[in-house]
């Protein structure tokens, strides 16, 4: 039922998917090669990489500061728990969000100057 005649399709090579790519449940151990780095020994340890990770694990991860929207968020989390009665944070983000938008510029100003006195806090320190 196949539309190719057995002569002219080249039967595929062992291991080998027709298309010619090997597939992983067939691959023999001998085909499969682990990629090598260079400087790696016999064990596979590569001392030039552990050292580089140590070294970004001691210095302290600073934050940044929080901005205008993040501020009104961690003041107002606990008023719309409260009121709303769920648990699911992404649920009470977008109430926030919807909140944070119906407020007037006047109102969001207040925590943008906040903002803005995080950011010259954080500059000032770091």
């Amino acid at each position: 039922s196949s539309r190719f005649s057995p002569h002219m399709v080249s039967p595929p090579a062992h291991g080998l998917h027709p298309s010619g790519i090997p597939h992983p449940t067939i691959v023999s151990p001998i085909v499969k090669q682990e990629p090598t780095q260079p400087g790696a020994g016999p064990a596979g340890t590569s001392k030039p990489a552990v050292a580089v990770k140590k070294e970004e694990e001691k210095k302290p991860h600073i934050k940044k500061p929080l901005n205008a929207f993040m501020l009104y968020m961690k003041e107002m989390r606990a008023k719309v728990v409260a009121e709303c009665t769920l648990k699911e944070s992404a649920a009470i983000n977008q109430i926030l969000g919807r909140r944070w938008h119906s407020l007037s510029r006047e109102e969001q100003a207040k925590y943008y100057e906040l903002a803005r006195k995080e950011r010259q806090l954080h500059s000032q320190l770091y």
